[in-house]
C-alpha cells in the first residue's frame, strides 16, 4: 500500500539533492547569503516579540497576562487564516497547473498516490514561512513564563496538526472550486482576494496604535480598551484556539490538560486529512481534467479602450516601436490580476506609512527636519520594495513569449529604455506623494521640503534604472506565478543595493539640512563647498545607478540564448 507514494517521495528527494549539489560556488555563495539573511530575520523576530511579551507581562492588575493570552490567540488565528489562503493558492499551482501532472496521471501510478504526493508538496511550500516566523514567537512566549524544557520539545510537535489542518482545508476548497471553474481563473481570483485580506490585516493592526503603550504611565482603562479591540475568537473547537491553549498548558507545566488538548487537536488533524483523501478519490481527477478550460480572464472593453486611448495621446510624440512596446506592457499588466491586484497592498502600505508619520511625537522644528531627512531613506526602501515587485519583473513577465522580443526589429536598448520611462512616471508619483505629504504633516520649512523632494526624485530615477537593468541581467522567464520573480536571488541583490543607495542618499542630504538648521537656529552660515558637492554627488549617483545597469542589461539580453 502506498508503494508508489514512497517512490514519488524518493524521486522528489533525489531531485532536491541533485539540484543542491549541481550548484556552483557562485550559487552556493548566494544560498549562504540568503541563509544569513534568514538567520538575522529569525533572531530579529525572536527579539522583537520577546521584548513586547516581557513588557506586557510587567503591566499591572493581571492586565498583562490577559493581553499576552489574547495576543497569542490572535497570532495563532492570523497564522491559521493566512495558512488557509496560502494553501489554496499553492495547491492550485501544485495540483492542477504543475508541469509533471500530465506524465504522472497518465502513468500507472494510482491517482490517490499522486494526490498525496502533491498534498505533501503543498504543505511544505505553503508552510515553511509560517514555521520560520512562528517558532521564534512561541519560544519567546515560553521564556516569558519560564517554561520547562518539555515546552520547547512539544512545540514542534504541535506545529504538525497546526499546519496539516489548514493545508487540508485549503486543498478541499481548491478541489471544490476546480470541479466547476478553470484552474488559472480560480488562481487569479483567489490571489486577488488574498491580497485584499492581507492589506486589510496590515491596516487593522496598524490602526490599533500599539505604540501608545511605549510610555511609562499608561492608564488601565486604555489597556483594557486595547485588549477588547485585540480580542480574537477563542472557541475551543477552532484549531487556532487549540494551538494557543496547548501552548499555554505546556508553558505552565499543566501536562494533564495539555494531553487532552493535544489528543483532540491531533484527532481533528487526522480526521480532516482522511476526509480530504476520501474527497480526492471522488473529484480530484475530474477536477484536473476540467481545469484546462478557458483560462482567459475577461476584461472590460470600454475601460480597455479608454486606457489605451489615453496612453496613445500621451505617447503621440513617441516612435511607433516604443509606443507599441508600452501599450503591450500596459495590456499585460492590466490583464493579469496577479499584477494589478498588488496595487491594493500598495495602497494599504501608503496609508499605513502616512499614518505612522502623522502619529510621531515630534514637538520641535529641529526634530521634524531630522525626521524629514530620515524619511527620504524610508521612502527609498518602500520604493525599492515596490520596484522589486513591478520594475524588476518587467522583463521577466514576457515569459515564454520573450522570443518575439528577441526576433523583433527593435534594439534591446530602446526596449529597456521604453520600460524605464513607463515605470518612472508612477514611481515618481508614489515617491513624491510619500515625501511631500509626510513633510506637510511634519510641518517642515520650504528648504527642507525642496531638498527632500529633489533627493527622492533623483533616487527614484536611479532605482528605476537599477530595477529595469538588473531585471534584464537576472531574468526569470519560466515562472509559474509572477510573485516568484520578486523572491529570486537577483531581486534580493537588487533590494540590498537599493537600500544601500537609499542610505547613501540620506547621508548626502544630511549636510545641506544641517547647515540650514544651524543658520536658522544659531544665525551662522557654515555652508561651504561640501553642500554643492553633496548635490553633485546625488546627480552622479543617479546617473551611475541608471546608466550602468541599463547598459549591462542590454548586453545580457543580447547574449541570452533561447
Amino acid at each position: 500500500m502506498f508503494h508508489y507514494l514512497l517512490l514519488l517521495q524518493k524521486t522528489r528527494k533525489r531531485l532536491w539533492v541533485n539540484s543542491f549539489f549541481r550548484f556552483d560556488s557562485k550559487s552556493l555563495a548566494k544560498i549562504g547569503f540568503l541563509g544569513a539573511l534568514s538567520f538575522v530575520f529569525v533572531v530579529g523576530d525572536y527579539w522583537f516579540f520577546r521584548r513586547i511579551l516581557f513588557y506586557f507581562n510587567e503591566l499591572p492588575a493581571n492586565v498583562g497576562e490577559i493581553l499576552i493570552i489574547q495576543m497569542l490567540n490572535l497570532l495563532c488565528l492570523t497564522f491559521f487564516s493566512m495558512l488557509v489562503f496560502s494553501n489554496v493558492i499553492t495547491s492550485i499551482s501544485a495540483m492542477y497547473m504543475s508541469r509533471d501532472l500530465d506524465l504522472l496521471i497518465s502513468s500507472p501510478i494510482p491517482i490517490v498516490d499522486v494526490f498525496i504526493s502533491k498534498l505533501i508538496l503543498t504543505l511544505i511550500n505553503s508552510s515553511w514561512m509560517a514555521v520560520l516566523f512562528s517558532l521564534p514567537v512561541f519560544i519567546a512566549y515560553g521564556q516569558v513564563y519560564y517554561a520547562p524544557w518539555q515546552y520547547y520539545a512539544v512545540t514542534p510537535v504541535l506545529l504538525i496538526p497546526f499546519l496539516l489542518i489548514p493545508c487540508c482545508l485549503g486543498v478541499l476548497i481548491t478541489m471544490s472550486l476546480m470541479r466547476f471553474f478553470p484552474a488559472r481563473r480560480t488562481y487569479q481570483i483567489l490571489s486577488f482576494v488574498g491580497l485584499i485580506f492581507i492589506a486589510g490585516l496590515v491596516m487593522y493592526f496598524r490602526f490599533l496604535e500599539p505604540e501608545k503603550f511605549l510610555g511609562k504611565d499608561v492608564p488601565d482603562e486604555m489597556i483594557i480598551e486595547f485588549v477588547e479591540k485585540l480580542k480574537a475568537p477563542d472557541y475551543e473547537w477552532l484549531p487556532s484556539s487549540m494551538m494557543a491553549n496547548s501552548l499555554q498548558y505546556a508553558a505552565f507545566g499543566d501536562w494533564e490538560r495539555f494531553t487532552g488538548s493535544f489528543f483532540w487537536f491531533g484527532a481533528m488533524a487526522v480526521a480532516v486529512a482522511v476526509i480530504t483523501i476520501l474527497f480526492a478519490y471522488k473529484i480530484y481527477y475530474h477536477g484536473w481534467t476540467s481545469s484546462y478550460g478557458s483560462s482567459r480572464l475577461s476584461f472590460a472593453p470600454k475601460k480597455e479602450r479608454l486606457l489605451y486611448r489615453a496612453t496613445r495621446v500621451c505617447l503621440s510624440k513617441a516612435s511607433p516601436d516604443i509606443r507599441a512596446m508600452v501599450l503591450k506592457d500596459i495590456k499585460l499588466f492590466w490583464r493579469d490580476p496577479g499584477q494589478w491586484s498588488q496595487l491594493f497592498m500598495l495602497g494599504a502600505l501608503v496609508i499605513v506609512y502616512i499614518f505612522n508619520i502623522r502619529n510621531l511625537p515630534l514637538n520641535t522644528l529641529y526634530l521634524k527636519s531630522v525626521v524629514s531627512v530620515m524619511n527620504i531613506g524610508l521612502a527609498g526602501v518602500v520604493l525599492a520594495a515596490v520596484a522589486a515587485r513591478f520594475v524588476f519583473a518587467s522583463t521577466s513577465v514576457e515569459g515564454a513569449s520573450f522570443w518575439a522580443i528577441k526576433v523583433a526589429p527593435v534594439g534591446f536598448g530602446r526596449y529597456l529604455w521604453g520600460k524605464f520611462f513607463l515605470y518612472l512616471a508612477p514611481q515618481l508619483v508614489l515617491a513624491e506623494t510619500l515625501v511631500v505629504v509626510s513633510n506637510i504633516l511634519l510641518g517642515v520649512d520650504s528648504y527642507v521640503m525642496s531638498v527632500s523632494a529633489g533627493a527622492i526624485a533623483l533616487m527614484t530615477v536611479g532605482l528605476t534604472g537599477l530595477g529595469v537593468g538588473m531585471g534584464a541581467i537576472y531574468p526569470k522567464f519560466d515562472y509559474e506565478n509572477v510573485a516568484q520573480i520578486g523572491v529570486t536571488s537577483g531581486a534580493i541583490i537588487y533590494m540590498i543595493i537599493s537600500m544601500a543607495y537609499a542610505g547613501v542618499t540620506v547621508m548626502l542630504c544630511a549636510r545641506p539640512v544641517y547647515t540650514h538648521l544651524y543658520k536658522l537656529f544659531l544665525g551662522r552660515d557654515i555652508a561651504g563647498p561640501e553642500v554643492w558637492l553633496s548635490y553633485l554627488m546625488m546627480f552622479v549617483l543617479m546617473a551611475l545607478f541608471t546608466y550602468i545597469p541599463m547598459k549591462k542589461g542590454v548586453g545580457a539580453l543580447e547574449n541570452i540564448e533561447l
